[in-house]
C-alpha cells in the first residue's frame, strides 16, 4: 500500500548513464517509488543533455565545473526534499579524488546520508582526506559490509553509531533451473560460466582465461562468457586495450569454442536472464579491497554457485558455504576449483539454495525498506536538534524584546516626510520614496505600541505620519499613495486599499492619541474621507479594503458612539464580508474569497471588531469559522507554513508555500489575540505566540527572518532561505505582533471560556 512519508534526494550518477552505481541508484529509486507516495528525486552528476535524462532527474551537474556544485546545492535547499542520499564513488565527482562534492556538502541545509561504494583500507593522503570531508559533512554514512564497517572504523576513526550497514539490493525472482534460459539465448547443451560488468583491468578476467584449458580438456562443453562493456571511464583513456589482449589471450589458449564475449551494456532483463542461464558465476578480482560488488549479490540472489576471489565482500556473502573461494592471482587453484564443480554437478542444487536463500534478505524491496526507516530516523534527529536550536534563539530573542520598545525600529526607517517604502540590508532605499499605505498602517500601530510603551518619541513619530497623511488627502476626501523621495505624487489615486489602510490608521489615532492635536486632526481627515458615502453601502466592493475600513470605522465609533454615518458604514462594512462568505463558501472551504491571498486574517479580525461594537452573533461566529479555517491550511501542528505570494492558494488547487511575507504573521496574531479577548480562549494565545515564532526560525526552512544583530525583521522567507532587506511593512507586521502579545500578556486570568466558543458554529452551512 502506497503512503506518505519522507521524501528524499537522491545524489547519484543515473541512467541512462552505463555505470554501475547509475543503476544502482536507478533500482534503488525505483523500488522506494513503489513503495512511498513520496519518492523523491534525483539530482544526477554528469554531463548528458538535459533531455536525455527520466522525469524523477530534478536536476542534474557537471562533475568538473565547481560552481555547478554550489548550484546543486541551492536547488536542494530551494525543494520540499526532506534527506539527501549522496552515493559517494571516489571517480564520481570532479577535482582530486572527487573533492568537488565537498563543496556541495558544506553548503547543504538538509541532512545527508552517504551511501559508500568504496572504502580504501590503505588510502593516500588524498583519498583518506576526501572520504573524511565526506564522512564529516553526512549524519550517517551507509556501507554495504561488515568489513566496511570495521575499516571505517580503524582506519578512519567514524563513530560506530554513525555507521549503517544496509545489504546490496538485489531484483526479488524466483528461484529457476537454466534450461529454459539457455535454450533462449541459444545456449543449450553448454554448462555456462558467467562474468559480468564494465570491462577494466582489474577485474582479473585473464585469469579465468589462463585456468580454462585444464578445464575444457575434460568438459569441452563448457562456455565461458564475458559480458559487458568496457568502461567509459577506461575507454575514453586507453580504448578497447583490455578487451583486446582478453581476445588475444582467447586465441592463444585455443579457446574460441569455450569463450564468448558479448560487448554490450545490457538492461536488467537482459542481465537477470543471462544470470539465470548461467550454472556458475565468477569474480576473479585481483584486489582484496573490495567491499562490495553488485555482480556477486546480483548472482548470489538469483541462486547461482559462485567462484570467487576473497576480496573483502566475497568472503562475507559466501561464507557458511554459499560459494568457493580460490587465492588471488593463482590460475591453477582456480581450475581445480572450477573442474571439480564439473565433476560433482550433483552437489550444485545444495549450494545454489543457500545461496538464494541468502539473498532473500537483500532483495530490492527490503532495501528501500531500510533506506525509507534510516530517513525518517535521520530527518526525525536533525528536525529535533534544529528546533531546540530555534527554541534558545526564540526564547533569548522574546526576553531581549520584552525589555525593549520599537522606538529605534520605525525611527530607523523615518525621516522628516514619513516611513520609507523599502531598504537594502536595513538602509533605507530612497529612490523608491514613501507609500501611504504604510504610513496609515505606521499611525495605527504606533498608537497602540505607545499604550505599552511609554516612549516620547512615538507621538512625534505620529505627527510626522499624520501630517503626510493631511498632505496625500484630495480634495474628494480619497488618498494618493506613492510619494516621491523629493515630496512629488506618483499617482491619481491610491485605491481602495490605501483608502481602508489609511481609515484603519487614523481610527486607532482618533480612539488612543493622547496627544488632543493628534486626535482632533486625525478625526478632521478623517470626517473628509466619509463624508457623503452611502451609508447603506460598504466603503468597497473589494473584501481587504472593506476589513481596513471596518477596523478604523470601529475604533472611530467606539469613541464617537453618537456618529450615525460611522455606524452605518460599519454595519454595511461587516454585513458585507458576512454575505461574501455565505457566498464563497464550499465543503473544506471556510473563507470570503475563491482565493486565499495576502493580509488574510484581516478579514476575521475586522467582524470581530464590528462585533465588539455592534453585538451581532453573526459576525463573531464567521470571524471564528474563518479564523480556524485559516489555522487549518497554514498551520502544521509545529510551525506556522504560510501561503507564499507566488500564486497564492485557490480553491481546488495547489497552494504556493513562497515566498512567505511578515504580513501573514502580524495579521494573524492580532487576529488570535482579538479572539483571545472574545472568546477567552487560551488556545488562540498559543496560536499567537506560535504564529510569532515564525519570525525567529519556527517556520518551513527553519531560518530566522529577523536579524538579531541589528534588530530589525527581514522581508520574509524564499524558496533559498530569508529575505536579507527590511522594507515598512515587515517591520510594521512585526510591530504589530509583538503589541498584541504585550497588551494580551497583561491579562494573565481569562475568564471561563465563554458559550460560543466552546461550540464554534458555522453561521451558514454548506446546503442551506
Amino acid at each position: 500500500m502506497r503512503q506518505k512519508e519522507i521524501n528524499p534526494c537522491f545524489i547519484s550518477s543515473y541512467i541512462p548513464k552505463e555505470c554501475g552505481i547509475a543503476t544502482f541508484t536507478h533500482n534503488l529509486f525505483t523500488s522506494y517509488q513503489n513503495l512511498y507516495a513520496s519518492a523523491g528525486k534525483i539530482v544526477a552528476v554528469g554531463v548528458l543533455p538535459e533531455g536525455n535524462y527520466p522525469p524523477e532527474v530534478n536536476f542534474f551537474f557537471d562533475k568538473n565545473k565547481v560552481s555547478d556544485y554550489t548550484r546543486a546545492a541551492g536547488d536542494i535547499n530551494a525543494t520540499d526534499l526532506q534527506v539527501v542520499n549522496l552515493q559517494h564513488e571516489f571517480g564520481l565527482y570532479g577535482g582530486p579524488e572527487g573533492r568537488h562534492i565537498a563543496r556541495l556538502l558544506e553548503k547543504l541545509k538538509k541532512p545527508v546520508v552517504t551511501t559508500i561504494h568504496t572504502v580504501l583500507q590503505e588510502p593516500t593522503l588524498g583519498y583518506y582526506t576526501s572520504l573524511i570531508e565526506v564522512i564529516q559533512r553526512s549524519q550517517r554514512v551507509l556501507v554495504m559490509s561488515n568489513k566496511a564497517i570495521e575499516i571505517l572504523q580503524e582506519i578512519y576513526y567514524v563513530p560506530r553509531e554513525k555507521i549503517v550497514m544496509i545489504p546490496h539490493g538485489v531484483p526479488d525472482l524466483p528461484f529457476v533451473e537454466t534450461e529454459y534460459f539457455k535454450k533462449e539465448l541459444g545456449l543449450a547443451g553448454r554448462f555456462v560460466l558467467l562474468s559480468f560488468g564494465l570491462l577494466s583491468p582489474g577485474k582479473g578476467f585473464e585469469l579465468v582465461l589462463e585456468a580454462l584449458p585444464e578445464v575444457v580438456r575434460n568438459h569441452p562443453d563448457l562456455l565461458y562468457i564475458i559480458l559487458g562493456k568496457t568502461h567509459p571511464e577506461v575507454a575514453k583513456i586507453h580504448g578497447e586495450r583490455y578487451r583486446e589482449s582478453l581476445q588475444k589471450l582467447v586465441y592463444e589458449k585455443q579457446l574460441e569454442n569455450n569463450v564468448l564475449f558479448i560487448d554490450k551494456f545490457v538492461t536488467n532483463e537482459e542481465l537477470y536472464n543471462y544470470i539465470s542461464a548461467s550454472d556458475v558465476y565468477v569474480t576473479p578480482y585481483l584486489s582484496q579491497e573490495q567491499i562490495t560488488s553488485g555482480t556477486l549479490a546480483y548472482a548470489v540472489a538469483l541462486g547461482k554457485v559462485v567462484v570467487s576471489t576473497p576480496y573483502h565482500y566475497a568472503q562475507e556473502v559466501l561464507a557458511e558455504d554459499r560459494g568457493h573461494l580460490v587465492p588471488f592471482n593463482n590460475p591453477k587453484a582456480l581450475a581445480r576449483t572450477l573442474s571439480w564443480i564439473l565433476s560433482h554437478r550433483e552437489d550444485m542444487p545444495k549450494m545454489r539454495l543457500a545461496a538464494y536463500e541468502y539473498g532473500r534478505s537483500m532483495i530490492w524491496p527490503r532495501v528501500a525498506e531500510l533506506y525509507h526507516d534510516l530517513f525518517k530516523e535521520v530527518y526525525k534527529e536533525f528536525s529535533l536538534k534544529k528546533l531546540q536550536k530555534i527554541s534558545v534563539v526564540y526564547k533569548n530573542s522574546q526576553d531581549y524584546l520584552r525589555r525593549r520598545n520599537l522606538y529605534r525600529m520605525f525611527l530607523r526607517m523615518t525621516d522628516d516626510t514619513g516611513i520609507f517604502q523599502h531598504t537594502k540590508y536595513g538602509i533605507p532605499d530612497l529612490k523608491h520614496g514613501y507609500s501611504a499605505d504604510d504610513v496609515g498602517r505606521a499611525l495605527g500601530i504606533i498608537m497602540k505600541v505607545a499604550c505599552v510603551d511609554k516612549e516620547p518619541g512615538y507621538y512625534q513619530l505620529a505627527q510626522k505620519y499624520l501630517a503626510f497623511i493631511l498632505y496625500v488627502q484630495k480634495e474628494d476626501g480619497r488618498f494618493h499613495n506613492f510619494v516621491g523621495y523629493d515630496r512629488r505624487i506618483l499617482d491619481e489615486d491610491g485605491g481602495d486599499d490605501t483608502f481602508g489602510r489609511i481609515l484603519m490608521g487614523l481610527g486607532s489615532a482618533v480612539a488612543l492619541s493622547t496627544d488632543q492635536s493628534v486626535a482632533t486632526l486625525a478625526k478632521e481627515i478623517f470626517d473628509r474621507a466619509i463624508v457623503g458615502r452611502e451609508t447603506g453601502l460598504p466603503l468597497s466592493t473589494y473584501p481587504k479594503s472593506v476589513a481596513y475600513g471596518i477596523c478604523g470605522l470601529s475604533e472611530y465609533f467606539k469613541k464617537f458612539p453618537e456618529a450615525q454615518e460611522a455606524g452605518e458604514l460599519l454595519r454595511a462594512g461587516a454585513d458585507y464580508l458576512v454575505k461574501l462568505y455565505k457566498e464563497n463558501k464550499r465543503p473544506d472551504w471556510d473563507w470570503f474569497e475563491p482565493s486565499v491571498t495576502y493580509s488574510n486574517a484581516k478579514l476575521p479580525f475586522a467582524l470581530m471588531m464590528a462585533h465588539g461594537i455592534l453585538k451581532e452573533k453573526v459576525y463573531l461566529e464567521t470571524a471564528l469559522v474563518t479564523l480556524n479555517f485559516l489555522t487549518s491550511i497554514q498551520y502544521n501542528g509545529t510551525y506556522f507554513d504560510l501561503v507564499g505570494n507566488k500564486n497564492w492558494l485557490v480553491c481546488g488547487e495547489e497552494r504556493a508555500f513562497f515566498d512567505q511575507q511578515p504580513v501573514e504573521i502580524g495579521c494573524l496574531v492580532e487576529a488570535y489575540c482579538e479572539a483571545l479577548r472574545q472568546t477567552n480562549d487560551k488556545n488562540y494565545r498559543d496560536l499567537a505566540n506560535k504564529a510569532f515564532s515564525w519570525f525567529f526560525g519556527k517556520n518551513k526552512r527553519g531560518e530566522l527572518v529577523y536579524n538579531l544583530k541589528e534588530d530589525y525583521p527581514l522581508d520574509g522567507l524564499t524558496e533559498t532561505g530569508s529575505n536579507a532587506n527590511s522594507g515598512a511593512e515587515s517591520v510594521l507586521a512585526f510591530a504589530q505582533a509583538i503589541t498584541c502579545l504585550k497588551e494580551v500578556s497583561i491579562r494573565k486570568n481569562l475568564g471561563r471560556k465563554t458559550e460560543l466558543a466552546k461550540t464554534i458554529k458555522d453561521p451558514y452551512p454548506v446546503g442551506n
